[in-house]
Order: structure tokens, then C-alpha cells, then sequence
């Protein structure tokens, strides 16, 4: 038995547990747009889409290499789509998105108040940002109402998921909202 490939399919396996986990937590509505940061190569968005049945749904990466593989897999014109973005601006119009998944710690990014802002950018009014912590690094957890303030978001609910036999690392959903539209 090859080990390295045992230790591959338990670290995938726990990549679709927790993938999965976090789609429960999203609200989805038919007819929504949704938006998934860092979607790698984009089974996530693709799940999210057949949960709301209608709707659009859009990936982003800033991975050429991944963003290939997602539209050759699962992209489907005006409805699953992906794109590159620099880690910068999205490419996203303002205000046209009804919720926004990160689905990589905050802590992965380069300048986590600038991702957020352009989190805050494009949600509608009313719309909801779901902020992943999977590292839960003392220092990014601290910080995180100043990050969220910085870029006019604010808390709306935790969800911790329980840990499963052997999952010692428990992530966090953290949603968030526009600070003009918390309710």
C-alpha cells in the first residue's frame, strides 16, 4: 500500500468534508449571484450552483493553471463561470453580488483589508460575506473586527464546525455583512 497516496485521499477527503460543511453554511436562494474567491478548481462552485438550481455563479482564482481546469470541467456559460484575478480588484462589477465565499483563510492572503474591502465592493445591500479561518492563527483572529471595520463589514454570525475523528483543526465560517446593512 503506498502511503503517500493514503495520506492524499485522507487530506482530500477532509478538503470535501470541510468544502461541504461550508456550503451548509451559505445561504443560497434561487436566483443569486454568487461569488467564490480562491475556488481552486471550482468543485465548490460547481456544487454551490446545483444546490440553487438557478442562479449564477462565479469563480475566481489566482491560479491560470486552476482557472483552466475549472472551465473545462464545470463551466457553464452566463450560469458556472470562472476567471483570474491579480489578488487585487475583482473583476466584478460593483454592488452585483449576492453573497461572496472565501474559500481560503484570511490569513492566506496578501493584504486581507484589501480583499475584504473589494468584499464589501460588490455585495448588494443585504448581501453576505462568508470569511473562512481554517488556520485560526492567534494574531489574524485578533485583528479581525479591525479588519472588518477597515473595510466597512461587520460580523453577523460564527459557525465553528465540530471536530470529527481524527480532524484536530476546527474551522470557522465567520459571515459578515456591509456595515450599512446589518439586520
Amino acid at each position: 500500500m503506498n502511503v503517500s497516496l493514503l495520506r492524499t485521499d485522507t487530506t482530500l477527503e477532509r478538503e470535501l468534508r470541510v468544502g461541504l460543511w461550508l456550503l451548509d453554511q451559505v445561504r443560497m436562494e434561487a436566483w443569486d449571484r454568487l461569488l467564490f474567491v480562491e475556488c481552486g478548481d471550482g468543485w465548490l462552485v460547481e456544487e454551490a450552483w446545483r444546490r440553487m438550481r438557478k442562479g449564477r455563479v462565479v469563480g475566481l482564482s489566482t491560479s491560470p493553471r486552476l482557472v483552466e481546469v475549472a472551465v473545462q470541467l464545470r463551466g457553464v456559460p452566463g450560469q458556472v463561470e470562472f476567471s483570474t484575478w491579480g489578488g487585487g480588484r475583482f473583476p466584478i462589477a460593483d454592488r452585483s453580488v449576492d453573497r461572496v465565499v472565501s474559500c481560503v483563510s484570511l490569513g492566506s492572503y496578501r493584504d486581507p483589508t484589501a480583499l475584504l474591502r473589494e468584499v464589501a465592493r460588490v455585495l448588494r445591500p443585504g448581501g453576505d460575506a462568508y470569511l473562512f479561518d481554517g488556520d485560526r492563527t492567534a494574531s489574524m483572529t485578533a485583528d479581525l473586527s479591525r479588519l472588518l471595520a477597515e473595510a466597512t463589514l461587520i460580523e453577523v454570525q460564527r459557525h465553528r464546525r465540530d471536530a470529527g475523528r481524527g480532524d484536530h483543526s476546527m474551522p470557522t465560517i465567520i459571515r459578515a455583512r456591509p456595515s450599512s446593512s446589518t439586520s
